[in-house]
């Protein structure tokens, strides 16, 4: 799954949790969920396609038995810090990645296995060639190519343009959180660039 479509679903699940809870989210809350969403592949891709320390880009990171704790620990900091809300943004985000992952792969590529690897240091998924990030990178994105030539690439056109669509139809609806504090740490940057 690419990152935009981890952030879609990601925030289509914390924008849900925070209508049924009342909650509002704010610049941070979305921060968090962009982080929480990116996060298992921020820590496996490169510590396994760059370092070699990892056995697949899909392993610690995306473990439920490191996700899990990770996660209540973040809800918990931030629930003592009065940041529920941004602790929960960044664990939706986080846990919504593994199953997303699973769904896509199994659904689209037919690759069930990498279910395996959600169970790290257990099992683990197939073994990633050590060819480097951007060769890595390169690599899914090539055959990523190669399946829109497909005839059933519809489908997976029609599924990106509900998920992104609807991700953007509640972060509007949400008041689009995050514009604010982009507007101001563009600011900042600004204004420490010119003094």
């Amino acid at each position: 799954m690419f990152p935009w479509e981890h952030a879609a679903v990601g925030y289509i699940l914390v924008s849900l949790w925070a209508r049924v809870t009342g909650r509002r989210l704010d610049g941070w809350a979305a921060l968090a969920v962009l982080v929480g969403t990116q996060f298992p592949d921020l820590v496996d891709k490169p510590l396994a396609w760059s370092f070699g320390v990892l056995p697949s880009g899909i392993s610690m990171a995306h473990s439920i038995l490191v996700s899990v704790p990770v996660s209540i620990v973040v809800v918990a900091v931030a629930r003592r810090y009065g940041a529920a809300t941004v602790g929960v943004a960044f664990a939706l985000g986080y846990l919504s990645h593994i199953p997303a992952d699973l769904l896509f792969n199994g659904f689209f590529f037919g690759n069930y296995d990498v279910i395996r690897a959600f169970l790290w240091p257990l099992s683990h998924g197939s073994e990633s060639s050590m060819g480097g990030f951007f060769a890595q990178t390169w690599f899914y994105l090539r055959r990523f190519v190669v399946f829109l030539r497909r005839p059933e690439a519809w489908i997976l056109v029609a599924f990106e343009l509900a998920l992104l669509g609807s991700a953007v139809w509640l972060w509007l609806g949400d008041g689009a959180p995050g514009v604010g504090l982009l507007k101001r740490s563009v600011t900042g940057i600004r204004r420490g660039v010119t003094k």
